[in-house]
């Protein structure tokens, strides 16, 4: 493993794993919550929660790969990475308050700002790294870009702006909230949301993409390939790309995939129960040793490394081979807990 149980017990220890990216193939972080303190808590408690932000640099010297900073009071946590202006790791809670670490430095910058222009018009459910910079996608039509320290650009441009009607509706409202974001470039961007929902930006306007199933979306991927990818409810899979769109896979299960990345020259995809790549337009379970494949749950791809992390461990692919960062039941066993 790439870490020690030393290590482990100072930094990760009665912690899980929540989120997941990488910053640069040596610059690794996770968000992870208080397993005990999360049991006790309900969504509307979140923030009781302590939360950690780890970070982990694989090509350190053994005794330096590991550092952490604690967060409480804070709602849950995503993290990103940007290179704009600077690389650094972002953390941005679910209510918008931002934490930026990276180059030893660890601060938070101000909240992004509110309003029914944006650049926050709902609560941030995922954020990415598009070209270089990254990018926030929520409720409400939230879609927006950081350009550098406390400077927020919305787009949500042309949007439509919830009314109070739609918020009585749940549907309405499940259906301007955006669950992933993916793109091309800055102006070739896609969005996916509720029931079959799926957007498009050019830099300048939305159009929302007829799309040929009222599934619910969680995850989009553009991939190398020149496609973009759609997961949706059961694990079912989508491809296509403005007008044209097929169901290349439909999933039987009760999880969607979380996270979709492209990676060494194929798709990968991932949620709780494993990781699945894309193979002759055939969704195939990769067997894994059993150290890593306990690690599935959440996927990032930079830099020619793809990372993953689940409840019970953590570990990445160099393009090649695997390396188990960690595994929780192992480390646990070592220290005798």
């Amino acid at each position: 493993m790439l870490i020690s149980p030393q290590q482990f017990d100072e930094h990760l220890r009665g912690f899980t794993l929540t989120d997941a990216t990488i910053r640069s193939r040596d610059f690794f972080y996770f968000v992870a919550k208080n397993v005990e303190e999360s049991a006790r808590a309900s969504v509307i408690s979140e923030a009781t929660v302590t939360k950690r932000v780890v970070a982990v640099m694989p090509q350190k010297e053994p005794e330096k790969r590991m550092g952490h900073v604690e967060i409480e009071g804070y709602e849950q946590f995503v993290v990103g990475a940007t290179k704009v202006p600077t690389s650094k790791a972002v953390c941005v809670s679910s209510d918008g308050e931002v934490l930026v670490t990276g180059g030893g430095i660890q601060e938070f910058e101000s909240p992004i700002p509110k309003s029914k222009d944006g650049p926050l018009r709902g609560g941030v459910r995922r954020i990415r790294m598009i070209d270089g910079t990254l990018y926030v996608v929520g409720g409400a039509h939230t879609a927006c870009r950081r350009r550098g320290p406390n400077d927020w650009e919305s787009l949500c441009l042309d949007l439509p702006v919830p009314t109070r009607r739609d918020f009585d509706n749940v549907d309405i409202i499940e259906n301007m909230g955006f669950n992933d974001i993916d793109g091309f470039a800055p102006d070739d961007l896609y969005t996916v949301a509720g029931r079959g929902v799926v957007w498009h930006c050019d830099g300048t306007q939305w159009r929302q993409i007829a799309f040929p199933s009222n599934m619910l979306l969680e995850s989009v991927c553009c991939a190398g390939d020149g496609f973009v990818y759609i997961g949706a409810q059961s694990g079912t899979l989508f491809r296509g790309r403005d007008k044209h769109w097929e169901m290349i896979e439909r999933g039987n299960m009760s999880l969607p995939f979380k996270d979709i990345v492209w990676h060494a020259g194929r798709l990968w995809c991932t949620s709780d129960y494993g990781l699945w790549s894309l193979e002759e337009d055939q969704l195939v379970r990769v067997e894994l040793p059993s150290d890593i494949a306990v690690c599935a749950g959440n996927l990032s791809a930079a830099d020619g490394v793809m990372l993953m992390a689940g409840t019970h461990g953590a570990a990445f692919h160099d393009g090649n081979d695997w390396q188990l960062i960690f595994n929780t039941f192992k480390m646990e066993q070592a220290l005798g807990l």
